[in-house]
């Protein structure tokens, strides 16, 4: 029999009811409002319809009887720790999909006309519900005095809004003036402090006083400005890091700095723990690993690679010692670098991006990671989660991503920069020394970046399906993967995310703690997974609910990507 469970809210001022089919095994929730509402089964073809006034929805059931749940119900993070032993699988990689609306924001006014620059934050403000960003601009350079440019100089924290999170506008405040405009949304000019970047604003609703928080890097000595950032001193390096707070998010007031949230270098976001302390992510420059080599024409003055350190503070004032948390390690090539981690947590730990710097080439991109703790992370795949597109494309060249992924229902979004030119130049003819490789000549020596021509633009993945266990193999070859020893498993359903292509197959079995199969919930016992589902109970002839002596999951599969599994109690976690 076809059960469902109706419950009822409020959305905008509208009474909205939900339909949850759990036998038919739906994965969608049917909405609408309770205005003629009318629920009809047709059993023989498993189908739900929902009339609400002249509106039909309707959602076709897979072909399996076992219950759906909420498509925000992400199980828990999947990683290669839930395993004792893995056999012929591998990791895929979801690849994020560029916004159909890209580029979002291109260049347009004089102080951005050289770039709309990430180094900042994409938010979705809790407080009155816009999107809201914090990003550098730079101006245009007319020419380039040899390859020396001067962009990095002028760099200007400036402000942008949306309702939807893709078409944006440039709030005209009266708090910087340009030449020929009385009102702009610069919020930090030069004469504050110097160049500004890599703004992280934390967004506090039950601040009442002061919201909005930010760190930010600023530079007096790059901008050519008085050594101050406002009324404090200002850096003894080239760049430090400030902590601004404001009552709205556009006036800022100066608190403190320089405050050691890095120990150098110019690349940097701060985050907010949920326990009020502070964890930073940063460029650092760990010694040189034997094997690693750097490039000669590769922007490098330390002439180290490029890696990514992390630091704590319990309350953003004092910050401890420095500790390297990803690296190049010998699976990358022998150039890798890494520059800027984000993250966002979700049960069981954090997902989020780095940013992968191919010194050979000249470009960024993203790939995807994964931590329990928040320091020990892991690269599902070296392959890119967000590759680059064509050279003279945004985001051809450069990949710049913004403080944090945003999750918008079951998508999560990733807004960046991307430039339609490379970090610095390979190929010149005009200079010497040259490096003859083949066919062509390269320059021979380092120098400066190149201006970041650039707009704001936004990649997406499916929140609960960025990456899954996979057979290495493909078709009919089974792969196969066994939990360690787990002490949640007996007395739960064990609920997986699992899509299954044609002529697939997902099946498990439990394990006592000998590792031999609990009779009525072995492999054979299994009722197979077939078809596309994202929290479905396994089920063998012995029932759904595990018994007590198992204690480990054999999951064997083919065709089949398994997105995450977790045990769960009947009606909760």
């Amino acid at each position: 029999m076809l059960e469902a469970v109706i419950v009822s809210t409020r959305l905008n001022g509208s009474d909205l009811m939900f339909v949850l089919g759990f036998e038919c095994g739906f994965d969608d929730i049917i909405l609408g409002t309770t205005d003629t509402l009318i629920v009809k089964t047709l059993i023989s073809r498993q189908i739900i319809y929902l009339v609400c006034g002249s509106l039909l929805f309707g959602a076709v059931c897979c072909g399996t009887t076992q219950p759906a749940t909420h498509i925000e119900d992400r199980l828990a993070l999947l990683m290669p720790d839930d395993f004792e032993a893995l056999q012929l699988v591998a990791w895929r990689v979801e690849i994020g999909t560029p916004d159909s609306h890209n580029p979002l924001v291109e260049p347009g006014t004089p102080w951005d006309a050289g770039g709309i620059m990430a180094h900042g934050t994409v938010a979705r403000d809790p407080i009155d519900g816009l999107w809201k960003a914090w990003q550098v601009s730079t101006p245009q350079e007319a020419d380039l005095a040899g390859l020396k440019s001067v962009h990095e100089h002028r760099r200007r924290l400036t402000y942008f809004e949306s309702k939807d999170g893709v078409t944006w506008v440039r709030p005209m405040l009266p708090i910087v003036q340009w030449p020929g405009y009385e009102r702009t949304n610069i919020l930090l000019d030069l004469d504050s402090g110097g160049t500004a970047v890599y703004a992280s604003v934390l967004i506090d609703q039950s601040n009442g006083e002061y919201p909005y928080e930010m760190f930010v890097m600023r530079s007096p000595q790059l901008a050519g400005t008085e050594n101050r950032v406002g009324h404090l001193p200002g850096p003894t390096k080239k760049l430090g890091m400030y902590r601004y707070v404001s009552k709205d998010g556009k006036e800022w007031i100066v608190k403190e700095g320089p405050v050691d949230a890095l120990p150098h270098g110019d690349v940097c976001y701060v985050y907010r723990q949920n326990d009020g302390s502070y964890v930073s992510y940063f460029k650092a420059y760990p010694p040189l690993e034997s094997g690693a080599r750097i490039i000669v024409y590769d922007v490098n003055a330390l002439q180290l690679q490029r890696s990514v350190g992390r630091r704590t503070s319990p309350e953003g004032s004092k910050w401890g010692d420095e500790k390297i948390v990803l690296r190049r390690d010998w699976r990358d090539p022998d150039y890798a670098q890494y520059l800027e981690l984000t993250r966002i947590a979700v049960p069981g730990g954090y997902v989020g991006f780095v940013t992968n710097y191919d010194a050979v080439t000249q470009c960024l991109a993203l790939e995807m990671v994964a931590s329990r703790d928040g320091i020990r992370w892991w690269r599902p795949d070296r392959r890119k989660a967000l590759g680059n597109a064509a050279l003279g494309d945004f985001g051809g060249g450069m990949i710049w991503q913004m403080h944090s992924p945003i999750r918008e229902g079951n998508k999560l979004h990733v807004y960046y920069a991307g430039t339609e030119g490379i970090h610095s130049a390979i190929v010149d003819t005009r200079f010497e020394p040259q490096i003859e490789l083949g066919n062509e000549k390269v320059l021979g020596f380092r120098k400066g970046t190149l201006p970041f021509y650039s707009a704001l633009c936004r990649a997406s993945w499916e929140y609960d399906r960025l990456y899954a266990l996979a057979s290495a193999v493909g078709g009919p070859m089974p792969a196969e993967a066994v939990t360690r020893v787990r002490s949640d498993i007996g007395d739960r359903t064990i609920m997986v995310n699992v899509r299954v292509n044609d002529n697939g197959k997902f099946r498990a079995e439990l394990l006592d703690a000998d590792g031999k199969p609990v009779p009525g919930f072995t492999l054979e016992d299994c009722i197979p997974i077939t078809g596309d589902h994202r929290s479905i109970s396994l089920r063998w002839t012995g029932g759904e609910v595990a018994p007590v002596a198992a204690c480990k999951i054999r999951f064997v599969f083919n065709r089949s990507f398994l997105y995450g599994f977790e045990p769960r109690r009947r009606g909760g976690n």
